[in-house]
């Protein structure tokens, strides 16, 4: 029978057995096809597969997610169709395309932030896998967005980028289509250099827009540069590397054939000012040096080394006043350079000093000049003198200040000092020996300095002295004469014009001798010889006589014969001739030898063939007078006498005349000759063979005869 309510329930049973065979069935056919449709859409899209979502609903395959190309639905769908599936259906989201296609990678702290576009999951990959090594176990945090229109080569340039902003403090790394930016602080040199190098080496395809990378900053703020014989090598820090590079091109101009090195890194922290000039003037100051070191460390500036000549040390030295603006020094220890043997000289031409040589420093030389000065006071001074190492033990400047006063005594000279020996050669100023500089100087020198040579001609005396003494039978000479011959002159002519005296030389040889000094006083010997005693006293050009004459007539002519001889270059200043007291009597017994004693000195000579006197009988005649004035009980016969030749007769007459010339000259000399005769001889009575001219000059004679 019909019962609908009993079969009604088993109605269900069969519909739940209906769908779980269908249930069973379809999720076989799933299992079966999910896996193929995925695997073939991986590889008909192996580089965006992983941002689609694929999906098997029975036998119909669903495929959903970003859409990277045109033909990606096509494409994929056709794939997807694999063995048993009925119907692929596809779903898409639309991809923005921005202008400009933009990317940024930025360092804060220790994560690297990832934000922009990037074309593709394989792409994203890539740039986080770069991101997660450039962090070296940082935290990459990843905010990037599929987009199209990615520049060529994206994935290269972006990896390029954000390892190079992770590198730096505050990095960042941004990409606007092809225009590559980097900014940040690196924290030391290398990471700097390394970063400033990364942009110039970008992947193909990117542009360098801007690149902001912040060197380090050092402090202090130290640069140098070290010289040696073969090499110049420059470390420290500059704030750039166009510094950088100059420096290194003028080092290797400057040092020719040297090695030039540097190990100069970027940074910053340079002292406000120019830095490049400071750097500028360092390397010309060393270069000034054989060996040395400069360094700049914020804004002061240190300089040591050896110079390799005084010039040069005083170059050095001249450059410590000359340091740019800003810069200011904390240290110079600039030696001299070492030179032996260790040399000074000064010279004097007269109107100005040249000193030369070494100092051992800059103290020494400056009392060089001090010492200079002093003694050379108003002449004009230029100086040499260059500081050295080397200088002999002792007081090098106490030396030469002791040659300088010396020197400075003399008309024109040179002063020398060569190790410890020291010299001197010139001519002195008036009244300076070279024996009195010689003595002043060997006082004067420091240990261990001593005397090589003085070589100073005596300097002219002023004033010019001379004296004549005439007094007890004796004339001295005295007083400076110009030269070894001028004395000679002056003394074989006073031995020939005073014959009755006995001449002493007491002449010295010294400059300065007025003109034609030695010829102007042998004009005044004969009339000084007619004295009975006095003096001639020359200063100059100016003489000035005292004396005694011994008569009267005789005092007048001599005063007129002082002045014609002084008409020439010498100056009569005063003129004091009086007449000596009359002397006592001569007993007659006495006269005779009285008047040979007078003869035996000198010969009364007359002219040639005259009875006229000559003046330089004159002298010899006034002491006749005297002799004759003493001889006043005597009867005195004055001969005549001459040679052989000539006429015999006129012999005989010039003879008389002679002896009567000479009792003529006696009586205008105010002496009684009433008891006095002259007669005359001839040839009749030689005392001499007149065969030679010798003998003949004795036969001409006047002979006193007492009776």
């Amino acid at each position: 029978m019909h019962q609908p309510s009993k079969w009604w329930t088993g109605l269900i049973a069969v519909a739940v057995l209906w769908l779980l065979a269908i249930i069973f069935k379809t999720t076989s056919v799933e299992e079966d096809i999910a896996p193929r449709a995925r695997a073939a859409v991986a590889a008909a899209a192996p580089d965006t597969a992983a941002a689609l979502k694929v999906s098997v609903a029975g036998r119909d395959v669903r495929i959903a997610g970003p859409e990277f190309s045109p033909d990606q639905s096509e494409r994929l769908s056709d794939a997807a169709t694999v063995n048993g599936v009925r119907l692929v259906d596809d779903s898409y989201d639309k991809l923005p395309i921005p202008k400009p296609y933009t990317f940024r990678a930025a360092r804060n702290g220790s994560q690297l932030v990832l934000e922009g576009g990037v074309p593709t999951p394989a792409v994203r990959d890539a740039v986080l896998n770069a991101a997660r090594a450039a962090t070296a176990g940082g935290e990459v945090v990843d905010r990037l967005g599929y987009a199209l229109g990615a520049p060529a080569n994206f994935a290269a340039i972006a990896g390029h980028g954000l390892v190079q902003a992770a590198k730096l403090n505050g990095g960042t790394f941004s990409l606007a289509d092809k225009a590559y930016s980097l900014a940040g602080a690196a924290t030391s040199s290398d990471i700097y250099e390394a970063a400033v190098a990364a942009t110039r080496q970008l992947p193909g395809g990117a542009v360098l827009a801007n690149s902001a990378i912040l060197p380090p900053e050092a402090k202090p703020f130290i640069w140098s540069a070290v010289r040696d014989a073969k090499s110049v090598v420059m470390s420290g820090v500059v704030p750039n590397d166009d510094l950088r590079r100059a420096l290194e091109a003028a080092a290797i101009k400057t040092w020719a054939g040297s090695s030039v090195m540097h190990q100069m890194q970027i940074a910053r922290g340079a002292p406000s000012g120019d830095f490049n000039a400071y750097t500028a003037y360092a390397l010309a100051e060393l270069a000034r040096l054989t060996t040395g070191r400069v360094v700049i460390s914020d804004a002061t500036y240190t300089i040591s080394g050896e110079a390799p000549s005084s010039a040069a040390y005083d170059e050095a030295m001249a450059g410590l006043g000359k340091l740019p603006s800003g810069l200011t020094l904390a240290k110079a220890e600039i030696l001299p350079p070492e030179i032996k043997p260790y040399r000074w000289s000064a010279e004097f031409n007269g109107t100005a000093l040249s000193l030369a040589g070494l100092a051992p420093a800059t103290s020494a030389r400056e009392a060089m000049l001090g010492s200079a000065s002093g003694q050379f006071d108003g002449k004009p001074i230029k100086s040499q003198i260059g500081i050295a190492r080397g200088a002999p033990d002792g007081d090098v400047a106490k030396a030469s200040a002791s040659l300088l006063q010396q020197l400075s005594r003399l008309a024109q000279g040179r002063a020398e000092i060569n190790e410890t020996k020291v010299s001197i050669t010139g001519v002195g100023l008036a009244n300076v020996t070279g024996a009195a500089v010689r003595e002043e100087l060997a006082g004067a020198l420091p240990a261990p300095f001593t005397i090589a040579a003085v070589d100073v001609r005596d300097g002219p005396v002023s004033p010019y002295s001379f004296g004549l003494q005439k007094q007890n039978g004796r004339v001295r000479l005295s007083g400076y004469v110009p030269d070894d011959a001028a004395r000679r002159d002056l003394v074989e002519a006073a031995t020939a014009t005073f014959v009755t005296e006995t001449v002493e030389d007491g002449l010295k040889i010294g400059d300065g001798a007025p003109r034609n000094f030695a010829k102007s006083l042998k004009a005044t010997f004969p009339a000084l010889a007619r004295l009975w005693s006095g003096s001639l006293t020359a200063k100059d050009a100016t003489v000035s006589i005292d004396a005694l004459a011994i008569y009267e007539k005789s005092a007048e002519q001599v005063r007129k014969e002082l002045a014609d001889a002084a008409g020439g270059d010498l100056k009569l200043d005063e003129v004091k001739i009086g007449v000596k007291p009359e002397s006592p009597a001569l007993p007659v017994a006495e006269c005779q030898p009285a008047f040979e004693g007078l003869l035996a000195k000198g010969r009364i000579r007359f002219a040639t063939g005259s009875a006229e006197l000559s003046r330089e009988s004159l002298a010899l005649l006034d002491h006749i007078v005297d002799v004759a004035q003493r001889c006043k009980e005597a009867a005195i016969a004055i001969e005549g006498h001459t040679d052989n030749v000539g006429d015999e007769d006129s012999n005989m007459d010039l003879s008389k005349r002679r002896a009567a010339a000479v009792v003529s000259y006696i009586s205008e000399a105010g002496i009684d000759t009433s008891r006095m005769t002259s007669e005359g001889y001839g040839q009749t009575k030689p005392v001499a063979s007149n065969d030679s001219a010798e003998g003949r000059a004795q036969n001409r004679r006047i002979e006193f005869v007492v009776k």
